[in-house]
């Protein structure tokens, strides 16, 4: 918990700091915005069959599901097309039965999306993520993740993007679980005319895990292409 007390103290003085900043202050006369969401709400989970979901019989039900959650954004928009944002996010799960699964995460995450030339757009985005499983501590966790990306527009009718993935996953108390995850990533997409578009991506990506674990080394690899026609 001291973690999860950490991170959520370091983004109530971020939030702190968005809504004492004057309102008028902008860049390149863009308004910054903020924006949210809370949410709550429950599921009830029984077995298959039952048709009464206010009264479920003793022998059908499974469990029950409380949830919060709630979200705040920052984003100031630079220039068209240009912008950062700040995000923060709480997520709450208590279940009735599988306690062990009760969970609080607390997510940060930060995107600068600008250009270094025309036709050249660069994306960094920054994630950091802590999930806590409060009754069942060997399940903690905690993710740190960078992306990168390279979008290039070369005409009117093709654009690419190059995008890399890097990231980071510590467990609390079973270090022999952590492990680190790397992506890689090509996009191609071609309007071939007003009527028809073509998206291409080619993507690979490596799990690795410490020589104490249990777990096994992943490897994968995918390609796709989706098209659009309008008839």
């Amino acid at each position: 918990m001291k973690k999860n007390f950490l991170i959520y103290c370091f983004s109530l003085a971020v939030v702190a700091v968005i809504f004492v900043y004057p309102s008028h202050v902008s860049a390149g006369g863009y308004k910054p915005e903020i924006s949210g969401s809370f949410e709550s709400g429950d599921r009830l989970y029984t077995d298959p069959g039952n048709s009464d979901w206010d009264y479920p019989r003793d022998e059908n039900f499974v469990d029950y599901l409380r949830y919060n959650k709630q979200w705040l954004k920052y984003k100031q928009k630079l220039a068209p097309y240009e912008y950062y944002y700040l995000k923060f996010e709480r997520y709450e799960r208590e279940y009735d039965i599988k306690s062990a699964y009760d969970n609080i995460s607390y997510k940060i995450e930060g995107n600068y999306t600008f250009y270094l030339k025309e036709g050249l757009r660069n994306r960094i985005k920054i994630m950091l993520r802590d999930k806590d499983y409060t009754k069942s501590e060997i399940k903690s966790y905690h993710i740190a993740r960078i992306n990168y990306s390279w979008q290039f527009s070369l005409n009117e009718k093709h654009d690419y993007e190059i995008f890399l993935q890097k990231q980071w996953t510590k467990y609390y108390n079973d270090k022999d679980k952590d492990y680190n995850k790397d992506r890689v990533g090509i996009s191609w997409g071609w309007k071939i005319n007003s009527d028809l578009d073509i998206d291409t991506k080619f993507q690979v990506e490596r799990q690795l895990h410490n020589s104490r674990s249990d777990s096994t080394d992943k490897f994968a690899k995918k390609i796709s292409i989706k098209f659009k026609y309008k008839l």
